[in-house]
């Protein structure tokens, strides 16, 4: 006689009769039994099943000592697991069809999570062995550190800026079957004075690649002085692994996107505070610097220390002035600060020099930049000096005619050469009447064809400089900018012994027609009042070798 008995949660299977059969191994068959066939299978009320895989790191090398903590459906109360020496784990107990959330944590490594579901039926023997398998567990390391130069269009490091830097995918599961991974870091920082912006506990550079995952950075806009005006516009990028293992995108310019260079093609000024040096416009509005601040340039690949000459001038280039130079970012940024104080107003010429890293090519470039805040315009414009150059009656110590005044300014001015210029008329009298006003240049005369006085105009020393008598070379040659504090006009009055007397000399800008701006200074503002300057001085004559 055979019969079957049903217990509500442990199956037994009863067979003849006598004593109770046993099942010490609990697969749900009575012990002694090897055909399923003959036997009965009791179905359990309440099936369980296990939840396992195992953890490695980006090398595929097992991970042991990984926290792995479940938390079974909405229960609060997690269950906890540690992986072994080959890196796996096994949670026992189950119930099926259970949706289970695994959190994977260890020291150095970014958490990673992920859900599944414990089957509930798992074949017909046995039927307390469902398991969801979770695979192969991928831990990307989060112990490095990883530094980006943030560079403004001003060629300026962007200081004070805040930047996050986010990895969607700093680990993952390899052969998962309907399970769902997320594994992510996200690191706050702010850029340093030097515009160098540091994130630690994230994945390398080659952890990132291995993964096959991308940093991504994003860059707030700045306004470090708070004067509501954006120094530095937000950027977002996205970086491989690979792109910051080899160095090709460790320094970020704000309006293009970077990329791995060539070291055969050309060598270039990318951005710099002085935007003639990067190809912008020459005009001193775009390339002007505050007295007491830096000039920085940002090369399109890194440059070759050794080579990097800078040398600077005054407007007229006679003699060198004092720069310090350094280089940093991976020498890409160019720092250069003058080492003497630079006169507001004035005009400076900078003569700048590299080789790439390979030597393969290199840039030359002289341009020239002005001292002054853009915006607040110096005081009025003022004469400054006065000079004549010996010339048509000799070296006699006389002012004769048709030899060249040259008026020096406390500010460069810009011409148009598009109108007529203004005139300076002496309170003198020129042509012996008795009178002064009845002959060219002389002050209040007004009937000249086509001028009354003698016309001003620039002249900015490019070539031989009138500093002296004969002219000087510049130490290196510098480029007419159209901006020059150092104007001229041809003399023609009678002859004069300026260190016994000269006549008072006015220069009537008040002639010019107010609509035009024939003499405007750097900062755009039009020259209108007269000035009047009363000394003149003989350019220096050079003593002859002994």
């Amino acid at each position: 006689m055979k019969k079957h008995l049903v217990m509500a949660v442990v199956p037994l299977l009863a067979i003849g009769c006598g004593k109770d059969p046993t099942d010490a191994n609990g697969d749900g068959i009575a012990d002694g039994i090897r055909d399923p066939n003959n036997v009965s299978v009791v179905v359990p009320a309440t099936p369980k099943g296990t939840v396992s895989g195992q953890v490695l790191d980006s090398r595929y090398s097992p991970l042991d000592g990984v926290t792995v903590s479940m938390t079974i459906g909405s229960s609060a109360q997690p269950k906890t697991a540690a992986t072994d020496s080959t890196g796996n784990f096994v949670f026992p107990d189950v119930p099926g069809g259970a949706q289970v959330l695994l959190t994977f944590t260890r020291n150095g490594y970014a958490p990673l999570r992920t859900a599944a579901t414990v089957p509930s039926t798992a074949g017909n023997v046995p039927l307390n062995n469902g398991n969801a398998n979770i695979g192969a567990v991928i831990l990307g390391s989060s112990d490095s550190t990883v530094k980006f130069g943030l560079i403004g269009p001003n060629g300026r490091p962007a200081a004070q800026a805040k930047a996050t830097l986010s990895i969607d995918t700093a680990g993952r599961i390899v052969s998962s079957s309907g399970s769902n991974a997320s594994s992510s870091v996200v690191v706050e920082a702010e850029s340093s004075a030097e515009g160098i912006v540091t994130f630690d506990k994230v994945p390398s550079p080659n952890e990132m690649d291995r993964l096959g995952s991308s940093y991504r950075l994003v860059v707030n806009a700045t306004d470090t002085n708070g004067d509501g005006v954006i120094d530095t516009g937000g950027i977002v990028r996205n970086f491989s692994g690979a792109d910051i293992a080899t160095g090709s995108y460790a320094y970020v310019h704000p309006l293009e996107l970077p990329y791995a260079y060539d070291p055969n093609m050309g060598l270039s000024i990318s951005y710099s505070s002085l935007r003639s040096f990067s190809g912008g416009s020459f005009k001193p509005q775009f390339n002007m610097l505050k007295p007491g601040e830096a000039l920085y340039f940002s090369f399109n690949q890194p440059i070759q220390p050794a080579s990097l000459v800078v040398q600077m001038t005054d407007e007229y280039g006679r003699e060198l002035l004092s720069v310090n130079k350094a280089l940093s970012m991976g020498n890409t940024v160019l720092t250069v600060t003058p080492a003497q104080n630079i006169s507001v107003g004035q005009e400076y010429n900078l003569y700048l020099r590299a080789a790439s890293l390979s030597g393969a090519n290199s840039v030359t470039q002289t341009h020239a930049f002005y001292a002054g805040d853009v915006s607040t315009p110096p005081n009025n414009v003022a004469v400054v000096s006065a000079n004549y150059e010996e010339s048509a009656g000799g070296i006699n110590g006389l002012l004769d005619p048709n030899e060249n005044i040259y008026v020096n300014f406390n500010q460069v001015l810009a011409f148009d050469y598009g109108t007529a210029p203004s005139e300076v008329f002496f309170n003198a009298d020129f042509n012996g009447s008795n009178k002064i006003g009845d002959a060219i240049g002389e002050l209040g005369y007004e009937g000249g064809v086509p001028f009354s006085g003698f016309p001003l105009l620039p002249a900015d020393p490019v070539g031989p400089i009138r500093t002296k008598t004969p002219a000087e070379t510049p130490v290196f040659p510098l480029l007419n900018t159209g901006y020059t504090t150092r104007f001229y006009f041809t003399y023609g009055g009678k002859q004069l012994n300026p260190s016994l007397l000269f006549p008072t000399a006015t220069i009537k800008f008040k002639r010019v027609a107010p609509q035009s701006s024939v003499y405007t200074t750097a900062w755009g503002i039009q020259q209108q009042t007269d000035l009047t300057f009363a000394t003149l001085t003989a350019l220096p004559i050079p003593t002859p070798a002994p």
